[in-house]
């Protein structure tokens, strides 16, 4: 019944809709690029000229073949790239999410999860993980990738990742904010062998594409803490094992070294935060081509403040609480991080907090971190496009036709990715300031 609510909602978001400013799915267009910057290459690479047939990129050189009623985009003043992809976000949150979450229905998030579309594809980021629904009890995520890509509500291009499987008293067990005596019934809370591997099975049963896994606590539960490991090396082992015979892949949650360590000797594909990594296991990621996903903005910038005496008042107590411990670890950690051959990827943790910061501000978190240009561009593009499997990530032939376009070169000015002004998806343009 909840999933045919959702779904009628969305139609209702639909026909109130605008499709301004879109090309028709099918269109022939030729871009001219002043300049421009492929995912792959050391620097950028100048003018060059983009034919986009049927969504994809059909030829790029100096000058394309221009077929009869081809729509020519003059974009010979701007810096063209690959559409930006966020590995980690919450679609379904946002702070009055968050701090409701015990009493809001999915309805509601199903709404904030059509408002943060439309934010995150504006900003020119054309595909984005789902790092975690924020229903305890349905799968609006799902509901929202089938609105996507029906064309019902404009939004990028979503990888789900189902609810993130907690241990209880775990990261993503909320019912530690409900008075004594009240129970919640939560989809993704399970512990043990059997049961772990039955909620993957579940998580997979109801569309997703990835299984998130909640390795350790966190700063925004009250119950646990980001050095506290919730599952046995055994469980995480179980975890992955699941996923795999499922043809899934696995991300986990984890912030001490600890569920870091377990995570990587178990085979999961990334880690998300990996924010107090010792160096040693960080090497052993590099080793093992596990990406790391530090969602930077989310967890160094409040480090950096916290360490300056600038607490955040509008989080809950315990959460200032262990931003004070962990500050001077988190920013050590992102320094090694920068030391290190770890494969990076892209990731902002928005819905975490609101939709109206700009999620291409990780870039220049990256970079004010230690990370090189070229290897923060890349994390947001062609690595992020590697560590998901998918045909996009890079303006190459064959490759979707994701691009976006900004008023300067990013390798000079880290902070233009966040003044985005054209954005392509598919071939279909949904952004195109003049």
């Amino acid at each position: 019944m909840m999933r045919i609510i959702i779904s009628l909602l969305l139609v209702l978001v639909m026909l109130s809709a605008t499709c301004a400013g879109m090309a028709a799915p099918g269109q022939t267009t030729v871009i001219l690029a002043g300049d421009y910057w492929d995912g792959l290459a050391n620097r950028p690479q100048g003018y060059v000229e983009i034919l986009v047939v049927d969504g994809k990129i059909a030829e790029i050189g100096k000058s394309v073949i221009r077929p009869e009623g081809a729509k020519i985009i003059d974009l010979s003043t701007r810096f063209v790239m690959p559409g930006f992809i966020d590995t980690h976000i919450h679609l379904t949150g946002g702070p009055k999410v968050v701090a409701n979450l015990a009493s809001l229905n999915d309805a509601a998030l199903a709404l904030a999860g059509v408002s943060a579309c439309e934010k995150v594809l504006n900003n020119g980021f054309t595909t984005v993980r789902d790092a975690g629904d924020f229903s305890i009890n349905a799968w609006v995520v799902a509901e929202l990738k089938k609105a996507v890509e029906a064309g019902d509500i404009r939004g990028p291009r979503i990888v789900h990742g189902g609810h993130m499987i907690s241990a209880v008293g775990g990261h993503f067990d909320f019912s530690g904010l409900l008075r004594n005596g009240i129970t919640m019934q939560q989809v993704s809370v399970a512990e043990g062998v059997i049961e772990v591997k039955r909620v993957v099975h579940s998580e997979v049963s109801h569309g997703a594409e990835w299984i998130k896994v909640a390795g350790s606590g966190g700063f925004m539960s009250p119950s646990d803490g980001p050095d506290d490991v919730s599952y046995s090396q055994e469980e995480m082992n179980a975890l992955v094992a699941a996923a795999r015979d499922l043809g899934k892949h696995v991300l986990v949650h984890a912030y001490g070294d600890e569920a870091v360590h377990r995570a990587a000797i178990a085979g999961v594909r990334s880690i998300e935060h990996g924010s107090l990594s010792s160096v040693s296991t960080l090497e052993m990621l590099a080793q093992k081509g596990i990406y790391m996903v530090p969602t930077q903005i989310a967890v160094v910038a409040n480090a950096r403040e916290t360490a300056k005496g600038n607490l955040n008042m509008y989080v809950p107590e315990w959460t200032r609480e262990k931003n004070v411990k962990y500050a001077g670890k988190i920013l050590e950690c992102a320094n090694n991080l920068a030391k290190s051959d770890v494969r990076i990827a892209l990731g902002t943790d928005l819905g975490t907090f609101d939709f109206s910061v700009n999620g291409a501000t990780e870039f220049s978190e990256m970079v004010r971190n230690g990370i090189s240009p070229l290897r923060a561009l890349k994390a947001g593009t062609s690595v992020a496009a590697e560590m998901l499997e998918l045909n996009t990530g890079s303006i190459i032939v064959g490759k979707r036709a994701d691009l976006v376009a900004m008023p300067g070169n990013p390798f000079e000015d880290i902070s233009v990715t966040e003044k985005v002004n054209f954005v392509m998806k598919d071939g279909v343009v949904y952004r195109e300031d003049k």
